[in-house]
């Protein structure tokens, strides 16, 4: 299946295939992308690692909030199991929000607050 046409610009056409425990993300570091679990999931620890913030699986979009709410990762991001997620690079969903109405943009950053 192929993305809409005012879509496709987004995708990077890159998948990561990660072994169960492979460090998808860390805290602080900066939000080059976006993903779409496909297969297996992605769990989500607290800086720390002594506390789970999310367990996501297939169809769930990664990475989208913490864009969104400065730009940085907020935890630790470790592959559930054989994953593989879809790539989105982040400076086009950017650039795609600062073309939407501001009403819209106020709306994205509100909901990721």
């Amino acid at each position: 299946m192929s993305a809409p046409p005012r879509l496709r610009g987004i995708l990077r056409h890159q998948h990561l295939q990660l072994l169960h425990g492979e460090v998808v993300f860390m805290p602080q570091e900066r939000v080059d992308a976006v993903y779409l679990v496909e297969t297996g999931g992605v769990v989500t620890l607290a800086p720390s690692g002594n506390r789970t913030l999310s367990a996501l699986g297939p169809l769930r979009i990664i990475g989208l909030r913490d864009m969104l709410a400065g730009g940085l990762w907020q935890g630790i991001g470790l592959a559930h199991g054989p994953t593989v997620l879809r790539v989105f690079d982040t400076r086009l969903i950017l650039q795609m929000i600062e073309a939407a109405p501001d009403g819209h943009q106020r709306l994205l950053r509100a909901l990721a607050a």
